[in-house]
């Protein structure tokens, strides 16, 4: 086995991301239309230690691991409700829907706690803080496969499934919008 640390051997520049990517015949030049983001959002986790890259049996594999919060709120009638990611708008003018098994899913940054992941991405995606009371610990999971994100680079996924139930203050009816530089993220509340 082999790491392939970009930015110590290679520089953290485009060009010698695409050349490690066609050396393993990943097919990038596909990437950036449908449902795919680009090489540069792929360049953009590396820089933020959100995944690696390993050489393994002669393969490239993409690790991340991620947690996934189920959020519900309870109203004062006892009527549940789940929030689910309705879909993706990227600036280019894509849309994307995901059949989510998470309200958010929030990749870890190398060497964070779960828990703490799982506070930040509820704040970074909805724009709400909650507290570490609120997080419940469900299960861990891990499994292997492909990219929705990256077709073509084979992905092995560690997952922290936790849920959270939402206090009236931060309960907010409409939904949220997560923005960011390349795409906005719209969440909407379904009745159980």
């Amino acid at each position: 086995m082999r790491w392939i640390k970009l930015f110590e051997e290679f520089g953290n520049d485009f060009i010698n991301l695409s050349n490690i990517l066609t050396k393993y015949d990943i097919p990038f030049h596909l990437w950036g239309k449908g449902k795919s983001k680009t090489l540069e959002n792929l360049l953009d986790e590396i820089e933020k230690k959100e995944c690696y890259l390993e050489e393994k049996n002669g393969l490239l594999i993409r690790y991340i691991e991620f947690v996934g919060i189920k959020i519900y709120f309870r109203n004062n009638k006892g009527e549940t409700w789940r929030l689910f990611e309705d879909r993706q708008e990227f600036k280019d003018g894509r849309i994307r829907r995901r059949n989510m098994p998470n309200s958010v899913s929030e990749k870890m940054i190398a060497g964070e706690d779960a828990l703490l992941a799982g506070l930040r991405g509820i704040k970074e995606e909805l724009g709400i803080e909650v507290n570490e009371n609120q997080l419940i610990k469900r299960q861990d999971l891990f499994y292997d496969g492909g990219s929705l994100s990256y077709p073509g680079l084979e992905t092995k996924y560690k997952g922290h499934k936790f849920i959270c139930y939402l206090n009236e203050s931060q309960f907010n009816e409409e939904g949220y919008v997560e923005n960011q530089k390349d795409k906005s993220t719209f969440f909407v509340w379904k009745k159980l």
